[in-house]
């Protein structure tokens, strides 16, 4: 339950109308007690309730957008389909990024429970957020519905998600390889689920990947290069890898060639999502596709959905798209 006014009144001893006097600033209320008061609001972690005073006009007419970077064209294509979506029901997106950064969630998490928005979407945080998961169920419990964007969550009643099925995409990543002649496979970035997809690849061939070939801690273009440059460096190379994303197998890719190791000659790379780079890209990319503009068009129906108070079907507590394989030029047979 949210701190109200009333529980600090109750611990303080005052009225309703003193605190309010007080968490106002008002001149009315002297100085000892307004620092009681707002020493009282601090402790019990009282969020000023902007959203009631906005109950006035009824509505904010505004939802929160969070994602992990603008830069990654899955997100710009992701945040582009939401906000075409809200704005055709006269709402506006506050575009919110992480820069995958916990405390950044963490801020904007505090300013949608001041009551600045009407809803939000969580998108893809990956495992550096599920610390506020519970933060976010209280937000819900604040009457601030939310969705979340292929991010886990346990309780579809109270969060639906919208999401690809990204564990069968790094499968068929996967499988897509082993069926090239390729055994000898890497995993790059950060993700349980998309590990664990081309771990049942492997398995099912009876076949396993090596430690030294999952590169785990990385994020972005940058940490596929920095990747890339780990892998030219090895006697030993992978004959293959599945990239958590496109942004990040580019970088993979530009890193190899810059360490003169052809692709997709010495080494097939794959990525997941499709972004329309991958396409101009020189190899062109091998990757899966995610249906990205239709789960953000799909998250902001929900989420529209549950702001105005219509009940979800059971399927839209746990909506989940197709992936496919879109076969170029980053992989050959061996």
């Amino acid at each position: 339950m949210a701190v109200t006014l009333n529980d600090i009144a109750k611990k303080a001893g005052v009225s309703l109308a003193t605190v309010s006097l007080a968490l106002n600033g008002s001149n009315k209320v002297n100085k000892d007690t307004k620092n009681r008061i707002k020493k009282i609001a601090e402790e019990l972690n009282y969020v000023p309730n902007a959203r009631a005073r906005a109950l006035v006009k009824k509505s904010t007419k505004t939802i929160g957008l969070v994602i992990p970077e603008v830069v990654n064209p899955f997100f710009a294509e992701l945040a582009q389909s939401i906000k075409d979506y809200v704005r055709s029901q006269d709402f506006n997106v506050i575009l919110c990024s992480t820069d995958y950064q916990s405390e950044e969630e963490l801020r904007y998490i505090n300013m949608f429970r001041s009551g600045q928005v009407d809803g939000a979407i969580f998108a893809c945080a990956g495992d550096l957020m599920a610390e506020h998961n519970d933060l976010i169920i209280k937000l819900v419990k604040e009457n601030i519905p939310v969705v979340y964007v292929d991010r886990d969550g346990l309780n579809h009643d109270l969060i639906p998600i919208v999401k690809s099925d990204i564990y069968h995409a790094a499968y068929q990543a996967a499988d897509y390889l082993i069926s090239l002649g390729h055994k000898n496979l890497g995993f790059i970035g950060q993700s349980v689920e998309r590990l664990s997809g081309v771990k049942s690849a492997l398995k099912n061939q009876g076949l396993e990947i090596k430690e030294k070939n999952i590169y785990y801690d990385y994020l972005k273009m940058e940490g596929g290069y920095a990747a890339g440059e780990k892998i030219a460096a090895r006697d030993e190379k992978p004959e293959a890898v599945v990239c958590l994303n496109d942004e990040m197998a580019i970088g993979v890719i530009q890193a190899l060639i810059a360490k003169d190791v052809k692709v997709p000659e010495e080494i097939s790379v794959v990525g997941i999502d499709n972004i329309k780079m991958a396409n101009f890209y020189n190899p062109s990319l091998t990757t899966v596709n995610i249906p990205v503009s239709k789960m953000g068009e799909k998250a902001a129906e929900i989420l529209m959905k549950k702001i105005t108070g219509k009940t979800l079907s059971p399927k839209e507590k746990f909506f989940i798209f197709p992936t496919k394989l879109v076969i170029r030029d980053s992989t050959r047979k061996i």
